[in-house]
């Protein structure tokens, strides 16, 4: 149903009165048919938060949850059965894939797949993905999931850094820009280049003395 703002709302949507949702925008969007499996069937409530702010052409998906004061700008995509906590703002033609799950007072401004949980005051620019060991499976087959990562509490991940398969992204690390990592980054600790980590006391450049770090030091 096109509404007089604009926007499309499918399905059972709740929109809080308080909430503002732009020209162009689909609420509920339903998921995409699947390759050579029986199509998804939902009837999940889409919801939309008090004081929530969705951009001129977003989408968000049927089942997904909006809390409080989320922002979501203009083309980003928030797939099926996605939550997002309170004070989340999601930039730069984000998208954040099927049943993921967003803490509050997060910044997403990168790609987030399937399943993917993410802590509170997270900050994340690059993307996070699965390993596709084997892409022989069939991509819809119920036996092809994957686990996802976890990126915990006020964790940062920069511009063009890709985090691939089921690894957990610790409290205040930092992931620095184009960096490639396939396994752990531990609390406080800088990733850089493919899969080099080292503690923020050991960091030789500026970054070590970042106010970033202070907060998590002797914690």
């Amino acid at each position: 149903m096109l509404n007089v703002e604009g926007y499309v709302a499918i399905g059972r949507c709740d929109i809080d009165r308080s909430a503002r949702v732009c020209m162009g925008a689909v609420i509920g969007k339903p998921f995409r048919p699947l390759i050579d499996v029986a199509e998804l069937e939902t009837d999940c409530k889409t919801t939309i938060g008090p004081r929530t702010y969705v951009g001129y052409y977003s989408v968000v998906g049927a089942g997904s949850s909006l809390g409080e004061g989320v922002i979501i700008d203009d083309y980003c995509v928030i797939e099926e059965d996605v939550v997002v906590g309170p004070r989340s703002l999601v930039i730069y033609r984000a998208q954040i894939c099927n049943e993921a799950r967003v803490g509050s007072g997060c910044v997403i401004g990168g790609f987030v797949a399937e399943r993917v949980v993410i802590g509170d005051g997270v900050r994340l620019f690059g993307k996070v993905v699965h390993s596709q060991r084997d892409p022989t499976r069939g991509w819809d087959a119920p036996d092809s999931t994957e686990e996802s990562a976890i990126l915990e509490e006020e964790a940062f991940v920069g511009f063009d850094a890709l985090v691939a398969g089921k690894v957990v992204i610790g409290s205040r690390a930092y992931v620095c820009a184009g960096a490639i990592v396939t396994r752990d980054v531990p609390r406080m600790h800088v990733a850089y280049s493919v899969n080099r980590i080292v503690p923020v006391a050991d960091w030789k450049g500026p970054l070590s003395r970042s106010p970033f770090f202070d907060k998590g030091v002797g914690q």
